[in-house]
């Protein structure tokens, strides 16, 4: 359904795509670089976690988690762009954000929803390999870890495909058709679009309503309690194993040695965990109560969500940070995987440098002696056709020859 109204002109004003300056604010000046800084530090954690020696089920979760937020960062660049002038007042951007706007924000809460369940299986991984320490060891088959990441990205898809049709959004041509103009509302409004009824049956909005609840509580609420259970389950038994490692003096030396020794890599790898599940309890916390409040209220807590957003970005722009912080391995190895790359392009460029050199070389001694090189054909001619005249009597005349050839001499 669209409009077209020519003989309205909307002031620029009108046409700003934010709806508060808090948002124009952030999206402007804020999130261009904290997009930019969390999409490099999660490409430097998967140049790490894809490594061979790195290879794991913990760093094989934490890199789909690294991938799902370079997606959702990189969703976000649309709605950065949208509050720049050259962006906001362009005729085809417009066209395109406006219609596509909706679409950008599910597939960016799909990107959330994975990393919030990829979380989740890392902490109860990390878990059960305390608990078990024969888990640890094991190795899953080839199929099972490919097959748990699909159910995970599979399901956060299944439960956020509905905000692909939560909202219906009517676009206008206004000024001759060069300007546009869009609003958005639920499919559940009460009002609708120049007073009439809501063209939406009961039954889809109904279904809407149950599928918003269900991301609301199975990929929002659920998983902040499951993170805090877990977090929580892993400390304790991560300080249990502690004391009863420090209870047990009646080990040999052998045994006692590699039981530190795990120990101390447990504590490490715990955390690193707990750094990330606490992190990410704490920016995505508040949205969950946002999101929560918003669906019992029915209200519209724009700047809220915009600073609960703001907080979930932060998040998964810091994993790096906390990554850093909380493994020296990760930081060995990152500095290890660096040096080696910097010292393969310095060997290219040399490489390259000296093959050129050496061509430059070759081409300059090409063209100063042609004039030798032709004297010396030239020169060479008589003697390449006596030769030539010599091999074709050789085999009648061969004593002859050598004759001539010892008087010559």
């Amino acid at each position: 359904m669209s409009a077209n109204f020519s003989h309205l002109c909307l002031t620029d004003e009108q046409q700003r795509m934010s709806g508060t300056n808090l948002e124009y604010n952030l999206q402007r000046y804020f999130y261009p670089a904290l997009a930019i800084f969390g999409i490099l530090g999660n490409v430097l954690n998967l140049t790490v976690l894809l490594n061979r020696s790195m290879r794991s089920r913990a760093n094989s979760f934490l890199a789909v988690l690294a991938f799902a937020d370079i997606i959702f960062l990189f969703l976000l660049f649309p709605n950065i762009l949208a509050n720049y002038s050259f962006f906001t007042f362009n005729w085809y951007f417009r066209w395109f954000y406006l219609h596509s706007k909706v679409h950008l924000i599910s597939l960016a809460n799909w990107c959330s929803s994975v990393a919030h369940w990829c979380v989740i299986a890392v902490c109860g991984d990390r878990l059960l390999g305390i608990q078990n320490p024969l888990y640890a060891r094991a190795t899953w088959r080839w199929w099972k870890l490919p097959l748990v990441t699909t159910i995970i990205v599979f399901t956060c898809g299944l439960l956020t495909c509905y905000q692909h049709f939560e909202y219906f959004c009517l676009v206008r041509s206004y000024c001759r058709e060069t300007q546009l103009y869009s609003r958005c509302l639920p499919v559940n409004a009460e009002k609708w679009f120049g007073h009439r009824p809501n063209p939406f049956s009961q039954r889809y909005q109904s279904f809407i309503a149950i599928c918003k609840l269900a991301h609301i509580f199975l990929m929002i609420i659920l998983p902040i309690i499951l993170l805090l259970f877990l977090n929580l389950t892993l400390l304790w038994a991560l300080r249990k194993r502690q004391k009863h490692l420090s209870i047990g003096k009646d080990f040999n030396a052998d045994r006692r040695q590699n039981d530190v020794h795990m120990q101390k890599t447990e504590h490490r790898v715990t955390l690193t965990v707990t750094f990330i599940v606490t992190m990410f309890t704490l920016t995505n916390g508040p949205s969950a109560l946002v999101h929560l409040v918003m669906y019992a209220t029915h209200e519209e807590l724009y700047d809220l969500t915009m600073i609960s957003s703001t907080l979930v970005i932060c998040g998964k722009a810091s994993n790096f940070i906390l990554f850093c912080l909380g493994s020296k391995h990760f930081r060995l190895r990152l500095l290890k995987l660096t040096r080696k790359k910097i010292n393969r392009k310095i060997d290219s460029i040399t490489g390259s440098l000296v093959h050129t050199t050496k061509l430059s070389t070759a081409s300059s001694r090409r063209t100063s002696m042609p004039i030798q090189e032709k004297k010396r054909s030239s020169s060479c001619a008589p003697l390449v056709a006596k030769n030539r005249a010599l091999s074709t009597v050789e085999t009648i005349y061969q004593p002859l020859l050598n004759g001539n050839r010892k008087g010559d001499f």
